[in-house]
């Protein structure tokens, strides 16, 4: 897409009178007049290309600001990139059924059909509500899979997003890029659904679905599934934005997914015969041809699913993926690199089931209890970005990619010492035990004296870098310096600290 050319002065006259409303020329933007001549300013509509024509029916009259303020936009995008913002600030996480809400209007959208398959399975037959005529579809099969699957060219309102398969949310930036580009090209690719009790569920190119429907295609091009194995499109589309992505699934929706895997294999591992552990389930794994490493993610992210998930976690409202509202100082990612990395057992754990289902209990708990303490005197009534006081800039330095791994580590060897578990094996299981409210008075007391140190609240530029340094043994020997180190925290909640060396 180009500037556009500068029209004549006959078609000048002409753009001038189709924009002039009761002897006074309009502002195509704002309505307003444009009273000196000096400010009138022409603009395109619909995104121009190299090939086009000049064509004074595809231009406005707009006032100099307005010009200004679209630049190389047409109209057209100018409109739609205030929607889109005005969109993604409303709260909540958007996804390809908003806009589908937004575009198509609360009752002309998520439409049902009616779907037959012939006996032979060679072709299916799609009646769209509201209709009597069937059309036929013929049927391929996967080679890979066995799955049946045919192609259409369908209506927009009889799209669904798929939330079993496709739970991330859009992201502006991207369907912003796609909605440009498809203004003035063609899809390439179809969006990939699957058909199941009479819908269809778009499960892969849910961006370009988006964009096309927010560039006012009326219907979409689909490779749809008939009725595939649900738990089979889920492991794939895992290691599609896993190891092939093109765009990853947020750390917190992978850990969702993987958690949703790990009950569907439970059940079926729990059904068989002999003593059960968290290591006989990789095993299980294993032997149906799962990875280790997969098998193991499936356990970690239903411990991670859990904590999250917890009603009485308060943390929840500071993690970016969990709201659409202001800036917020955790990831999902974060906090499993820091908190999770350094206070949950890493599976599989080889005990019987029902110890280490006691012992994971406690530990779940455990984190929930710390995450709310870490809350208390870090975020809550500190984190507000539209204020952006001390307290918040505070609350930045703390949450900094440095500090925040290195904080979290000398907060690991506090506890570990305030428990008394020296034992190196010990500490690698730091919460996989019931702890006393003393033990936690003292914890909180350590957690309280970490925050209050001069450090946070230092505003000098040297800080700031020091803090947000990726090497977390530097940021740590930083933070020793300014009066945060394990014996510095025990010592001066008047705890023992000589069997720690810091």
């Amino acid at each position: 897409m180009s500037a556009h050319p500068e029209p004549s002065a006959k078609d000048k006259k002409i753009i001038i009178s189709n924009n002039t409303v009761n002897n006074k020329l309009i502002c195509a933007i704002d309505k307003k007049p444009i009273n000196n001549k000096s400010e009138i300013q022409f603009h395109h509509i619909k995104p121009l290309t190299f090939q086009d024509k000049f064509d004074w029916s595809n231009f406005i009259a707009v006032c100099k600001k307005h010009h200004k303020e679209m630049g190389e936009l047409s109209l057209t995008e100018y409109s739609s990139i205030l929607e889109m913002e005005k969109f993604f600030k409303g709260n909540g996480l958007k996804k390809l059924n908003d806009v589908l809400k937004l575009k198509l209007h609360e009752n002309n959208y998520g439409k049902h059909l009616k779907a037959e398959l012939s006996k032979a399975d060679s072709e299916i037959k799609i009646t769209l509500e509201n209709s009597n005529e069937a059309r036929a579809f013929p049927l391929s099969t996967c080679p890979s899979t066995g799955f049946k699957y045919f192609y259409i060219v369908l209506p927009v309102e009889y799209i669904h997003n798929d939330e079993e398969l496709q739970p991330r949310p859009l992201e502006m930036d991207r369907l912003w890029e796609l909605y440009r580009h498809l203004l003035v090209n063609s899809q390439l690719t179809p969006s990939v659904c699957r058909l199941t009790e009479n819908k269809i569920l778009l499960f892969d190119g849910q961006h370009k679905a988006a964009a096309q429907i927010w560039a006012d295609r009326k219907e979409i091009e689909c490779k749809v599934y008939v009725e595939p194995n649900i738990k089979l499109l889920k492991e794939t589309n895992l290691v599609a934005h896993d190891k092939l992505r093109q765009m990853p699934f947020f750390t917190s929706v992978l850990i969702n997914k993987w958690a949703s895997i790990f009950a569907e294999e439970w059940k079926e591992y729990m059904a068989q015969k002999g003593t059960k552990s968290e290591s006989g389930f990789v095993a299980f794994l294993i032997n149906k041809g799962k990875k280790k490493s997969a098998a193991i993610n499936m356990i970690d992210s239903n411990i991670y699913d859990s904590i999250i998930e917890d009603k009485k976690n308060s943390i929840i409202k500071y993690i970016e993926e969990y709201s659409s509202t202001n800036k917020k100082p955790i990831t999902t990612n974060r906090l499993k690199q820091t908190i999770f990395k350094k206070f949950i057992a890493t599976p599989p754990l080889d005990i019987d089931i029902e110890e280490s289902d006691r012992l994971r209990e406690f530990e779940r708990k455990n984190v929930v209890k710390l995450l709310n303490i870490i809350t208390e005197y870090t975020l809550k009534d500190k984190w507000d970005p539209d204020k952006n006081d001390e307290n918040h800039k505070i609350s930045e330095r703390i949450y900094l990619s440095g500090s925040f791994k290195a904080w979290a580590g000398i907060l690991k060897d506090v506890i570990a010492t305030i428990l008394e578990l020296f034992d190196e094996n010990e500490r690698k299981e730091i919460f996989l035990r019931e702890i006393s409210e003393d033990k936690w008075e003292n914890i909180e007391n350590c957690i309280a004296l970490m925050f209050e140190r001069r450090v946070w609240q230092d505003d000098s530029e040297e800080n700031y870098n020091m803090l947000r340094l990726s090497n977390k043994s530097q940021v740590r020997k930083y933070l020793s310096r300014r009066g945060i180190s394990v014996n510095e925290m025990l010592s001066r909640s008047g705890l023992d600290a000589d069997n720690f060396v810091d």
